[in-house]
């Protein structure tokens, strides 16, 4: 009994809502044709009114001029030049109120008519003008001669036959847009009937399908419920396959890495140190005093010197020999040092007292970590100090290397395209570890790595002394 009165109140609900949405699009619509038709009723009389002021100045002007001429008073003159200053003005209202924006409201047979209006408009306006320059120029009888003729009368009823097809044909206007605004309420009340018709029969079709989709709601529950986890199943094994692959992945770079150093520092080094040694026993045999001879050779030695420099950098940068030959700690302070030196940082450093004796999987590991967060420091951060701490806490390995730059975003920590963050992310949870990114009260990144001993140390060596300070360098 609960879930059916549950229901139909939803439907209910539902229906109401949907009737009233519909009714407030229908009485949108309806405004919006209202206003619309309000619009045009308004430039219609705008219109009528702009032709009946022009005619108004027309026949003020031609009685301003008649009296002027009749009477030779320049009283009578005053009005004739008020309404000549206006009526250009009056006129260009009257023909822009059949432009709305970019679109002419002006039927072609309209555009006529306001282009013959114009024109007669001038011809009057001229015909004015004429009869008072005549009256200065030949005297009041000559003029008067020129009213007398029937070409004045005949202007201003051609004008007047003008207006009076403007104004029947906004009549007709303002009526088209009364029968309009009729036949939009009716398709109005249309409508709405129409709406609360199809909202009687969403309802019954509602409740025949009601029960249906119960039933197949259930079902299609338990059918998620056993994808979802058939799916979860097969995302955790390929996530597995894929954190496996990555691992192999990186194992094997870092091996084709020192594989590639041992060839560079065997082969291209022991070539570079002979050419280097034949050079000099050359320059010792065939001694010359020649400066320019004396400047190849020098010349020569540098270049040596220089890929002799080149293959060791390149070396280290593969593999470093210091992790090899002298462990991880000498690497990190080899590392961190340089790079200071090299972008003008201040470095400060603090590690066990003694060295960590970790397998060369995650000695090779940390380094990478802390290779690679020094390289986005100088690139992205322009900071001027750096701290690099290793400590023992509890049974983890804690690894922190913070800058005062400028920091990261939050939004680009987790971003896709952030691979070096996401690889350094990998590396250490390759071990069973987790790593963080925040920003230290005074500005700037820190990146704090856990790791768990037991997956780092080496079986012999699972427990190490507390962490102490060891050096604070300055560069």
């Amino acid at each position: 009994m609960v879930p059916s009165v549950r229901i139909s109140r939803t439907l209910a609900l539902a229906v109401a809502l949907l009737l009233l949405a519909a009714l407030l699009v229908i009485s949108e619509i309806a405004q919006s044709g209202q206003k619309q038709i309000n619009l045009r009723i308004s430039a219609s009389q705008d219109r009528q009114v702009q032709l009946a002021r022009l005619l108004e100045q027309l026949a003020r002007a031609e009685a301003g001029q008649r009296g002027f001429l009749l009477t030779g008073d320049p009283t009578y003159l005053q009005p004739y030049l008020n309404a000549r200053d206006r009526i250009e003005s009056t006129l260009d209202q009257f023909t822009n109120g059949f432009v709305a924006g970019d679109h002419v409201l002006a039927t072609p047979e309209q555009r006529e008519v306001l282009r013959h209006l114009r024109v007669l408009v001038g011809a009057k306006m001229a015909e004015l003008a004429a009869s008072l320059a005549l009256y200065q120029s030949q005297g009041p009888q000559q003029a008067m001669a020129l009213i007398r003729t029937d070409m004045g009368s005949q202007t201003m009823g051609e004008i007047r036959a003008a207006s009076v097809t403007l104004r029947e044909a906004e009549r007709q206007t303002v009526q088209g847009e009364i029968l309009r605004a009729e036949r939009l309420r009716l398709v109005s009340r249309a409508l709405m009937g129409g709406v609360a018709l199809l909202n009687v029969c969403l309802l019954i079709f509602a409740s025949t399908l009601l029960a249906r989709q119960a039933r197949r709601r259930a079902q299609l529950t338990e059918q998620l419920a056993s994808e979802n986890e058939e799916l979860e199943r097969r995302v955790h094994h390929r996530t597995e396959e894929l954190s496996a692959l990555s691992d192999h992945l990186q194992q094997l770079t870092e091996k084709e890495k020192a594989s590639l150093a041992r060839e560079l520092h065997d082969e291209l080094g022991g070539v570079l140190i002979a050419a280097k040694m034949d050079v000099a026993w050359l320059q010792k045999r065939a001694p010359s005093a020649d400066p320019e001879i004396q400047l190849r050779w020098r010349r020569l030695l540098e270049l040596l010197d220089a890929g002799v420099d080149v293959k060791r950098r390149i070396v280290e940068n593969l593999r470093p020999t210091l992790l090899d030959n002298m462990g991880l700690l000498p690497a990190l302070r080899w590392i961190t040092q340089e790079t200071c030196r090299h972008a003008g940082m201040q470095c400060i450093e603090s590690y066990p007292e003694q060295d960590l004796q970790l397998t060369d999987d995650a000695a090779i590991m940390v380094f990478r970590l802390v290779q690679e967060s020094l390289t986005n420091i100088v690139k992205h951060a322009r900071a001027a100090a750096v701290r690099v701490e290793i400590a023992i806490e509890e049974s983890h390995l804690a690894l922190i290397i913070e800058d005062n730059g400028v920091g990261i975003e939050p939004r680009r920590r987790d971003a896709i395209g952030s691979h070096g963050l996401a690889t350094m992310r990998h590396r250490v949870r390759s071990f069973g570890g987790s790593l963080q990114f925040d920003t230290p009260a005074t500005g700037g990144t820190r990146v704090r790595a856990l790791l768990p001993l037991a997956r780092v140390m080496r079986p012999e060596r699972t427990s190490l002394p507390g962490p102490e300070l060891d050096t604070a360098a300055n560069l």
